[in-house]
């Protein structure tokens, strides 16, 4: 009957409960409790032991003197829990490549990473960090200073006041980890009334380590603030050296003053090797607009944490994300937008494809309406397609509103391709393998068509059909003619 098997996790979560035995019940209830308080210990004993050598280990290379070294976010490391599927904000997200590693360096390799195939062609200055340090060879930075941005290494032009405020309130461990790590940092400020559309293009690199259980990590640290009434647009390009392990670990800081806007995109597109790790805070003044596009298809693992917060009223806040698991890969995304003052929008588009039976998905989409913020339009669509059996997605979209006037909707779905297009592209004298093709290009043409320039689209559609063409997926492009 051609019937396939998915596993789908929409917003469902389940505990376990064994009643106890007969034999267990008849002992004397301080002889259970001291027992149970033994098996605490014990298992939190284990659990600390495995937690503390994983960061233990990432530590011991870091950086000599990192810029947040002397943080209260650094310091609270030394009591943190890696991450693990015990833990909820993890439990589908498999970190087994990091804390499985025996060792991680962090000295820079020689010969670094060529970033040239990495281009956009409309770009008023390209930033190529290798391993978390400019290479200055291979970046320009001139037209996005004469157009009035100010923009450079933190080392060169000194650390913004802003930096290392937001991770150290709506961080994690892996933006503390960076923060004990980064040794330099990437600085762009819009001054107030600076209008900057032409995209500035960040291109962030990672070069392997050489031998069996020893992982390279890098810790890149970006800083943005847009002033008031001034526009920003930002392009960055995630990738690193073929096929080697790796791991980057990121964190952007984004301040935007009143009336600031940045239009925001992202490609992600490391080896199948490489694990990927990125912590994104923003926090929007009164009228400013932010948006931002996500494309993500490299890494074995890839971690997004996204966190938002709507600091004054009528502001506005636009995300896409498009995700393309393969084989062996896990992508995931998690969001967070906080709505606090009147009249605030966002509009939340997640689509993602697994294409192979050993892929997964993962997206954890979180919305909060507070009580003040009155009037507000807030809209949530995830959209994931499964292209063959054993495909896997765990999708876990969450609206939660307080306030009592406002407009919310917010929807999810999971499915292969419908028969019904099949059939209809059929009808028109195509093949079933080019109106599949069709049909894949079309799921994630409406986020890859929001991206800056043709060149750039056209790049990313290259990407995408590589992907797919690696797991026997044929794609042909329906966006830009």
């Amino acid at each position: 009957l051609g019937l396939r098997a998915y596993t789908v996790d929409v917003a469902m979560s389940s505990v376990a409960r064994t009643a106890p035995s007969r034999a267990h019940m008849r002992l004397p209830r301080t002889r259970r409790a001291v027992d149970a308080k033994r098996a605490c210990a014990a298992q939190a004993t284990k659990t600390k032991t495995h937690d503390d050598g994983f960061i233990a280990k990432a530590m011991e290379a870091r950086a000599s003197k990192a810029l947040l070294a002397d943080s209260d976010e650094v310091k609270a490391l030394a009591s943190a829990r890696a991450p693990t599927n015990r833990m909820e904000e993890y439990r589908f997200t498999d970190f087994a490549a990091l804390t499985g590693a025996k060792a991680f360096v962090s000295t820079r390799a020689e010969g670094g990473v060529d970033a040239r195939g990495l281009t956009v062609g409309e770009a008023c200055a390209t930033c190529a960090l290798v391993d978390g340090v400019m290479d200055g060879a291979q970046s320009t930075i001139e037209g996005a200073t004469k157009a009035g941005v100010v923009i450079g290494m933190a080392s060169v032009i000194g650390a913004d006041r802003v930096m290392g405020e937001q991770s150290a309130v709506r961080g994690n461990v892996f933006s503390a980890m960076n923060s004990a790590s980064a040794e330099d940092a990437l600085v762009i400020r819009a001054p107030a009334g600076v209008k900057c559309a032409i995209p500035i293009h960040v291109a962030t690199l990672s070069t392997g380590a050489k031998g069996g259980d020893v992982m390279r990590v890098s810790a890149p640290r970006m800083t943005i603030v847009v002033e008031e009434n001034a526009e920003l647009t930002v392009v960055e390009d995630f990738a690193g050296q073929g096929e080697s392990a790796y791991w980057q670990n990121g964190v952007c800081e984004i301040v935007l003053e009143k009336g600031a806007s940045l239009k925001h995109s992202i490609v992600q597109n490391h080896g199948r090797n490489a694990v990927h790790t990125r912590t994104t805070l923003v926090t929007q003044a009164e009228e400013s607009k932010y948006e931002v596009n996500e494309i993500s298809v490299g890494g074995k693992t890839a971690r997004h944490d996204l966190s938002i917060k709507q600091l004054g009223p009528r502001t506005e806040t636009v995300l896409g994300c498009f995700n393309l698991a393969g084989a062996g890969q896990t992508l995931d995304l998690h969001s967070k937008l906080q709505l606090d003052f009147e009249e605030g929008t966002s509009n939340q588009v997640h689509k993602c494809i697994v294409s192979a039976s050993s892929g997964k998905g993962v997206f954890d989409g979180n919305v909060q309406v507070n009580r003040f913020a009155q009037r507000t339009d807030a809209k949530q669509l995830s959209r994931n397609l499964l292209l063959v059996p054993k495909a896997t997605v765990n999708v876990k979209p969450n609206l939660q509103i307080i306030a009592d006037d406002v407009k919310c909707t917010h929807g999810c779905t999971v499915s292969d391709l419908e028969e019904e297009e099949l059939f209809y592209i059929q009808s028109r004298g195509l093949s079933v393998e080019t109106a599949r093709s069709l049909l894949v290009s079309g799921f994630g043409v409406e986020v890859i068509s929001r991206l800056p320039g043709k060149e750039l689209r056209e790049r990313v559609n290259s990407i995408v059909r590589a992907a797919l063409e690696r797991d026997r997926v044929q794609f042909e492009w329906t966006g830009d003619k």
